[in-house]
């Protein structure tokens, strides 16, 4: 597996620019540490599920980003580095493959957005994150 790198993590999908260097003044160390152990945990899961490459649709995702966006939470795990959403295609194989298991997420102390929640117009994408939540058997939430 092509390992996702903090780069790419702070990458705005659209304008391929670095959102640290977009928005100074949200940036913290706190969320380049949460970034880093997000992706240690994503990256082994990929990898332990055979997953090849993955390209990050939104990672880090400053107050000022989140609030533009449709029906973003508005404590949204993006904003302190702690979620990641991965670029999935019509079919939603990559969801499916991970939904398929949920062992493999607790293990990694990974949740998944529920596939419902990660469609959208253009693009489909797997939303992983880190949250302290309540487990439960599928290792998915509702939004």
């Amino acid at each position: 597996m092509k390992p996702i790198t903090i780069n790419d993590y702070f990458t705005d999908f659209v304008t391929k620019q670095d959102r640290r260097k977009l928005y100074p003044n949200e940036f913290t160390d706190e969320i380049q540490t949460n970034a880093e152990e997000l992706l240690e945990k994503v990256n082994a899961f990929l990898t332990e599920l055979s997953v090849e490459s993955a390209q990050v649709t939104s990672g880090w995702r400053p107050e000022s980003v989140n609030v533009k966006i449709t029906n973003a939470a508005k404590k949204s795990a993006h904003m302190i580095g702690k979620a990641v959403d991965i670029l999935d295609n019509k079919n939603q194989d990559l969801v499916q493959l991970v939904a398929n298991h949920p062992n493999l997420l607790r293990k990694y102390g990974l949740f998944m957005e529920d596939m419902n929640s990660t469609r959208g117009k253009n693009t489909n994408w797997l939303h992983l994150d880190v949250m302290a939540r309540s487990d439960r058997p599928s290792r998915t939430f509702l939004p």
